[in-house]
């Protein structure tokens, strides 16, 4: 038999080492998704509206980027499959400036588009907001080759703030810092196949750790993540943003889309920064003299005398001036003194310094003017906002009447940036939708939005109240220079606000509500927020629930109606309907725990013990860090006579939140319940030394230490 030749041997080897792994992975692959294991990758879902083919968000496209546990959802959307006629679809990409943080129904997007539809109502206008908190441009690539595949017309990207801290950055704590695009590239490519989310669990298992947090805490989880200037990795950083920001609009045009980005405004003159460091090189001496000059400085400054703080902040400069807070207060300083030039430029550096970096710096901005500016014939434009705020603020410092903190804006905020788009996205409709208006005409105002929107007294006590209770009392906002002043502020700004609202201040935001629905019946947001003001701030539960019935039929893949429903059925005891509605919610969505919590609450008021346990266990694995699953628990536990389980339950919660005043209070009953009344004054000792002003702690605290007199006395 003749042998065969060197050229078989080695096709023969090629396929033993190339083709039968790939054919071997291949069936590894397929047999995954025959037996239903991983999550679908993609950010859109085929879905049906009113029986026609739609598609939706999918909140498992995030899973790629960060772990389960903390992972972010979009707000929902949906839009037909194929464009209608005479309708111009806009996607919007960004983080959570973009996404509307704290309330998305107020976001730019929904500005521009009502702005669009109000100008030009023979036409339709689809904005579908794709933003999620915390994410950046290495999510922003697949987000606009999706996007770019549904017929947009247009996508807008505002997006910077979180290239550092974001997914593959070297602040992260979501994942591994790559200084290789490629690896970046095929780590995210990997996860879109189910043997690649096997690979993942396997090597990054569930549980704490740097890459692994099991409680979304915010900024907070980033305090051990500063990454200064001089860091080695911030140019690797900047050249992944350019190379991403070419091929999110390669991905756009190749699909016929034009694509928008914009500068990303930040707040310069009211938000200090978050952390700073020395100079590595500076001695410890240096540093004393540094420190000396400093706190003085600061002396000085608390006393009102500007210009001998501001000599001593430059004498400290000298010294070391690559110390983020210092030219924070230099800035102070200079605004005082009139000197607004050298303000700005201060409050500048503060920025670029800030080694907790979630704020687009300087070269950020410069990379999308870069990228963008000039581009038109290409069919890439460029709205300039950083320049738009800096316009529209006294001496051209933006502050707190654009944002609500660093980035985050507030309504008069999200509408300059939706006045720009309005501009551009004019200059790019077809002829047929501005021949009625025309081009010259323009955007309703600020107050039109609002109405429209129905954004009134209750919704900015609600934004004034979140900010200050989920953000700056919270790190690392608790970090930063005139905090007790920042926060003096804010609590007499909610005091006022909570002063308005009076019965017929809501009945006036009710009937705004009311209005806005009416001219706008297929908007689910809408429907959303007139439910919650009726639910908390009217006591108009029953009334709240056709609107949730309405998001069923608007939004019906997203679990948030029948989560609603669920909840105002409890609240009105009506536990049949509450326990099937929230199995409806988490048949779409078995990840949420508080539809968990409150399907374990209507079975615990049925009297069925054993799911009610069940449902607050699945409530906390879900969120550890949830201490109104733990609280029910306990009660649940104590209602059984089972104390020490109640005890126990508490400690457990309180391990993730020690400062729950909630959990504490319980934590004391139930020790007093079981005997141990002095471990339960010790605790609530604790907490009063943590919390001197918790008036319930030092209520009950005072109770027990006159309980535990009166047992003393004869």
């Amino acid at each position: 038999m003749t042998p065969p030749s060197r050229l078989r041997l080695w096709i023969f080897r090629l396929i033993a080492v190339i083709l039968v792994p790939l054919i071997v992975l291949g069936l590894v692959e397929l047999g995954l998704r025959v037996f239903g294991y991983g999550y679908n990758p993609s950010a859109m879902v085929a879905r049906r509206l009113n029986g026609r083919p739609a598609f939706a968000d999918n909140n498992t496209f995030p899973w790629r980027f960060f772990p389960r546990a903390i992972s972010r959802d979009f707000d929902p959307f949906i839009f037909p499959s194929q464009k209608p006629q005479k309708t111009f679809r806009i996607f919007i990409i960004g983080s959570s400036a973009a996404q509307g943080v704290p309330d998305g129904a107020f976001c730019f997007g929904r500005i521009l588009a009502v702005m669009l539809r109000d100008t030009f109502p023979s036409w339709k206008f689809e904005v579908v907001n794709t933003a999620l908190t915390a994410v950046n441009s290495h999510v922003a690539l697949p987000l606009a080759q999706e996007c770019a595949r549904h017929q947009a017309d247009l996508i807008i990207v505002y997006m910077g703030n979180n290239e550092v801290v974001g997914p593959y950055g070297p602040g992260t704590v979501f994942n591994p810092f790559y200084s290789s695009l490629g690896l970046i590239r095929f780590n995210m490519a990997l996860k879109t196949l189910r043997l690649g989310q096997l690979l993942s669990g396997l090597f990054q298992p569930s549980g704490s750790g740097k890459n692994n947090p099991r409680v979304w805490r915010g900024m907070g989880m980033f305090l051990h993540s500063q990454i200064p200037a001089a860091d080695t990795r911030l140019p690797f950083v900047y050249a992944h943003f350019g190379q991403n920001l070419e091929d999110i609009s390669r991905a756009a045009r190749s699909r016929g889309s034009r694509i928008l980005f914009c500068t990303v405004g930040a707040n310069l003159k009211d938000s200090p920064p978050f952390a700073s460091q020395h100079r590595r090189d500076l001695s410890f001496d240096r540093r004393e003299e540094w420190k000396g000059l400093y706190d003085l400085g600061i002396e000085k400054e608390s006393s009102a005398d500007t210009a001998a703080a501001l000599k001593l902040y430059l004498s400290a400069a000298e010294i070391d001036d690559a110390y983020a807070d210092l030219h924070f207060r230099l800035g102070r300083c200079y605004w005082l003194s009139g000197d607004y030039e050298r303000s700005r430029l201060s409050f500048l550096k503060a920025r670029e310094l800030d080694t907790l970096r979630f704020r687009a710096d300087g070269e950020i901005n410069r990379l999308l003017r870069e990228k963008a500016a000039g581009r038109e014939s290409q069919g890439i434009y460029f709205a300039d906002v950083e320049r738009i705020f800096a316009d529209e603020s006294a001496h051209g410092l933006p502050g707190r009447e654009l944002f609500l903190d660093h980035v985050h804006m507030t309504f008069q905020g999200n509408y300059l940036v939706a006045r720009a788009l309005f501009d551009l996205v004019k200059s790019l409709l077809p002829a047929e939708a501005t021949k009625e208006t025309g081009l010259k005409v323009g955007p309703p105002d600020a107050e039109a939005c609002a109405e429209k929107l129905a954004y009134a007294d209750w919704d900015r006590y609600q934004i004034v109240d979140e900010m200050l209770n989920a953000y700056y009392r919270t790190p690392p906002f608790t970090n930063q220079i005139y905090h007790s002043a920042q926060i003096a502020e804010m609590e007499q700004e909610l005091a006022d606000l909570r002063a308005l609202l009076s019965p017929a201040v809501l009945q006036e935001s009710a009937a705004r509500y009311e209005r806005a629905v009416a001219q706008s019946p297929q908007d689910w947001w809408l429907h959303w927020k007139y439910a919650q003001l009726l639910t908390l701030g009217q006591d108009r539960a029953r009334e709240a629930l056709a609107h949730y019935e309405a998001l069923t039929k608007l939004v019906p893949h997203s679990f948030r109606g029948y989560a609603g429903l669920g909840f105002i059925q409890h609240r009105l005891h009506d536990e049949e309907g509450a326990i099937a509605s929230c199995l409806k919610a988490l048949a779409i969505d078995p990840s949420k725990a508080e539809v968990q919590n409150n399907l374990a609450a209507a079975y615990m008021t049925k009297g069925w013990t054993a799911r009610a346990e069940a449902r607050f266990k699945k409530a906390i694995a879900l969120r550890p860090s949830y201490e109104a699953a733990y609280i029910n628990l306990a009660l649940l536990y104590a209602q059984s006579g089972r104390l020490k389980e109640s005890v126990q339950v508490c400690r457990q919660g309180l391990a993730f939140e020690p400062d729950s005043t909630d959990l504490i209070l319980a934590l004391a009953q139930y020790l007093g319940q079981t005997g141990m009344q002095e471990e339960a004054i010790a605790e609530l000792k604790k907490a009063q030394q943590k919390d001197p002003r918790n008036e319930a702690v030092n209520q009950r605290l005072n109770e027990m230490l006159w309980e535990k007199i009166n047992k003393k006395s004869p």
